[in-house]
């Protein structure tokens, strides 16, 4: 009995599915090189590099993030890479190689069932089968760490110390590193003032959508603004970059700018009754 082609196409979506969530994405965690098989898409004029910076806000906590990089051949320019299209490509990749995996092992598996077989060849078989399976997952990650072993495989790792008194360039670096990440992290914030939203913060433009603000101190202000993420992005990125701020950091719900000495941060979380959002602006002197 052969695979019909609607079985085919569950298995093909499936594994695909499975590629990007569970081998890109998951295993992707683990194995960061793994995501270095999707270099012809993204970065097919440069090298993968992947940055890790590592901050210790006291004694015990260990924050560590990975962004990855295209950097061109010629110029050395570095480009960031979004996690989700790299994601997409690597998995796409390593899902066409599972879904391949798993029509051979059916067909294999189907003409063995036809043959007549002793309770020690099933007992062999199910070994067999265990075996095939972790072989199959050692040499995906074998595969995409493959690259990691390349002359040209570069990762640039970066470490804040921890909070040292006597080190205050580093403590506020890791300080305002931490802040941004717990900010920027999507948790719902409550936020209940109805005061009249400033226009201007600091000469920092405030959204003209926004319906309510909220002064916590001089260097910090929230606002209440129903429109979507996107516009939030948008607006403070294009408005910034022509006051001359310079974008240095990009997490999931937060930007991080600098000028001359002054570091701001923009970060937004979902309003708690989950029908706005709360932007915050901390400025760092």
């Amino acid at each position: 009995m052969k695979l019909s082609g609607s079985a085919l196409s569950l298995i093909f979506i499936w594994s695909i599915f499975m590629g990007i969530t569970a081998i890109s994405i998951g295993f992707g965690a683990m194995f960061p090189s793994m995501n270095r098989i999707a270099k012809p898409f993204i970065c097919p004029r440069g090298e993968m590099e992947l940055e890790t910076q590592t901050y210790r806000p006291y004694p015990g906590s260990t924050i560590t993030t990975l962004t990855w990089y295209c950097v061109d051949q010629e110029t050395g320019e570095r480009t960031e890479l979004g996690i989700f299209p790299m994601s997409l490509y690597a998995g796409v990749i390593y899902g066409l190689l599972l879904f391949v995996a798993i029509v051979i092992g059916a067909s294999l598996y189907q003409k063995w069932n036809a043959y007549p077989k002793t309770p020690e060849a099933q007992k062999w078989a199910g070994w067999i089968q265990n075996g095939l399976l972790l072989l199959f997952v050692a040499g995906m990650v074998l595969l995409g760490m493959k690259p990691l072993f390349s002359p040209t495989s570069q990762t640039v790792s970066t470490s804040a110390p921890a909070h040292d008194p006597i080190s205050a360039p580093d403590a506020t670096a890791t300080s305002i590193a931490l802040t941004l990440y717990e900010m920027s992290s999507g948790t719902p914030v409550a936020f209940t003032s109805t005061e009249k939203p400033l226009t201007i913060w600091n000469d920092i433009p405030i959204m003209p959508q926004a319906i309510a603000g909220q002064r916590a101190d001089p260097d910090r202000y929230s606002f209440n603004v129903p429109v979507d993420s996107g516009t939030i992005e948008t607006f403070y990125s294009d408005t910034l970059k022509s006051l001359g701020w310079e974008l240095v950091d990009h997490p999931w719900l937060g930007m991080e700018f600098m000028k001359d000495k002054q570091i701001l941060l923009v970060t937004y979380a979902p309003n708690s009754n989950l029908q706005s959002w709360i932007v915050t602006l901390v400025l760092v002197r």
